[in-house]
């Protein structure tokens, strides 16, 4: 879907508070923006084996790209910087603050994934270690304006750690820009819990629409707001961005609807926006450095012209692959053409980029050994998914059971050594592991959906089901008056940890957020569903349960054959 290439697309932003430049001519303004960053150093694969997208390399060299023709150019980011790649994660986010100084960064915003290392590896730094050491590291404006700490006694303050900071005053070309920080409200449900069981996370909007005074005070020309925020159009776009007619919901919404808001450069959603709401403008460009948004801001004597500024065309990062991977070689420095643009991998950014692997490891390091392949298949119990499934289950204490869809297995693992590639071809989708509370009841409709077929067999880790492939009745489960393929009911039974199911009673289930999204049509099961944790991404927590194994994998012993996970027999085959 990203195979072809965007034109450069420039963010800018607008002003509420009245502007006063310097002069009675106008300004133009040219702003970067970026969001969900994820510590992507490495290049993204496509469906098309001859295409990637973004890698540091090139992101770095797009960015470079627009300063040499607008020196003054602003680089805003909406926030979730971490939880990515391996050399990013094993320096507990350091790669990540690393990289944006780099990028020459002016000010992004806390994400939900900030929280998620928790204290730093081998030193006593309290809840928030790993964010708050890189945080002092950061070059650019790190932006937190909503978020509180409350103390043993109760009192409330304002959280703000060396390094963070609510908001930011930049000038360019005699233009005051005030910047503000915002962190979704939801953050204690979508990161470990115990990271932020202290902090408070107050709405968006309002403390925005409470530091506008302040704002007011300093001579602020023009207000930009990055945010990591709920809030998305529908249809949600990952690809073209939508007809510009359309109002997002949820926490940006509230921002727009402030009316006082110029810019919005927002993360969290991983969808993609280049709109123009009333007079706001709102951006953001899916996840994974895999796009460059830009917009033109135009600033006169009267204050922000929205009329006069203009959105440009998300600028999607295509291009021909260049990592040389494990089988070695240097790294493929020759120009593209990328959206119009004759473009050279920045070499500073590979330097970093092979420096956090001298830290960290790279994807070469081995992770474990196989005696002998490890295959997957569309349906019935594989090997790989009973590895996979069971692997999920233990990235949560006190988890019931997990669930795999037949379609995130997208390699088998190769007998001999298992480098850290291997796992990223068996998993390369980001999926982020979450632990749900379901009732039975639900339970029941998540298997009886993935008996379908439709998908394959879901792959079960501390669960078992029972299935007919020979049934083709079903009923309409989504109320669309017809019933699809993934509608048809051929569950015969199910047993979670060797019991029947019970179906008043609640369950703690393992899921991907792919799955939990409505991934693989299992999103009628996850209606009622709480989220309970947030976890690593399944690629990262599967290379750490098996560099544990101290002897190489046998691919007979995974599956049991005196515990089947899946039998797809008529149901009255009961075992």
């Amino acid at each position: 879907m990203f195979a072809h290439q965007f034109a450069l697309f420039t963010l800018m932003l607008a002003a509420c508070v009245p502007p006063s430049p310097a002069t009675d001519a106008s300004v133009t303004l040219h702003i970067m923006a970026i969001n969900d960053f994820h510590g992507a150093l490495y290049e993204t694969t496509t469906d098309d084996p001859d295409v990637v997208l973004g890698g540091l390399p090139w992101l770095a060299s797009a960015i470079n790209d627009v300063r040499d023709r607008h020196p003054d150019a602003l680089l805003f980011d909406g926030g979730d910087l971490f939880q990515g790649t391996w050399p990013v994660n094993a320096t507990s986010g350091r790669g990540s603050v690393e990289t944006f100084n780099l990028l020459g960064v002016d000010a992004a915003a806390i994400g939900n994934h900030e929280f998620d290392y928790g204290p730093l590896r081998g030193v006593n730094s309290g809840l928030r270690g790993s964010l708050i050491t890189a945080a002092a590291s950061a070059r650019f404006d790190w932006l937190a304006s909503n978020i509180s700490i409350v103390s043993d006694n109760g009192e409330e303050r304002p959280w703000q750690p060396e390094g963070i900071k609510p908001w930011a005053l930049i000038e360019r070309q005699g233009v005051k820009i005030g910047v503000i920080g915002v962190t979704t409200a939801e953050t204690p449900s979508v990161t470990l819990a115990a990271h932020v069981a202290d902090l408070r996370f107050a709405n968006p909007a309002k403390t925005v629409a409470a530091l506008m005074p302040d704002l007011a005070r300093a001579g602020v020309d023009v207000v930009v707001v990055v945010g990591h925020l709920t809030g998305h159009c529908e249809p949600v776009s990952f690809s073209l961005p939508p007809d510009g007619t359309c109002r997002p919901d949820g926490e940006v919404g509230e921002l727009i609807a402030l009316g006082t808001v110029d810019v919005i450069v927002s993360g969290h959603a991983h969808t993609l926006l280049a709109n123009r709401v009333d007079d706001t403008f709102v951006l953001q460009g899916r996840s994974l450095g895999r796009i460059l948004n830009q917009l033109s801001l135009v600033v006169d004597a009267d204050g922000v012209n929205p009329n006069a500024s203009q959105i440009h065309p998300p600028m999607s990062l295509a291009h021909k692959p260049t990592e040389p991977g494990c089988e070695g070689g240097s790294y493929d420095i020759a120009p593209q053409t990328i959206a119009g643009r004759t473009l050279t991998p920045d070499v500073n950014a590979i330097s970093l980029v092979r420096a956090l692997e001298g830290d960290a490891g790279s994807l070469c390091d081995p992770v474990a050994c196989t005696n002998d392949r490890i295959t997957r298949a569309h349906d019935g119990e594989t090997a790989l998914g009973d590895l996979v499934a069971t692997a999920a289950k233990t990235a949560f204490l006190g988890a019931d059971f997990a669930i795999q869809n037949a379609g995130g297995l997208r390699a088998d693992l190769p007998a001999g050594t298992i480098r850290r590639e291997h796992i990223h071809a068996v998993s390369p989708f980001d999926n982020r592991l979450l632990l749900v509370e379901m009732t039975g009841s639900a339970v029941q409709t998540l298997f009886r959906i993935g008996a379908s077929s439709s998908h394959g067999s879901l792959q079960v880790g501390g669960a078992s089901y029972h299935y007919d492939d020979t049934k083709m009745t079903g009923t309409d489960v989504d109320g669309d008056g017809a019933v699809s393929n993934w509608e048809i009911d051929r569950l015969c039974s199910v047993a979670v940890g060797g019991t029947p199911l019970d179906l008043t009673a609640t369950y703690k289930v393992v899921v991907t957020d792919f799955l939990f999204g409505g991934g693989d049509h299992l999103g009628p099961a996850f209606v009622d569903a709480k989220i309970l944790q947030e976890g690593p991404l399944l690629r990262d927590h599967l290379i750490e349960t098996l560099s544990r194994n101290a002897t190489c994998l046998d691919a007979d012993p995974i599956i049991d054959p005196s515990w089947p996970r899946v039998t797809i027999a008529p149901c009255e085959d009961r075992k």
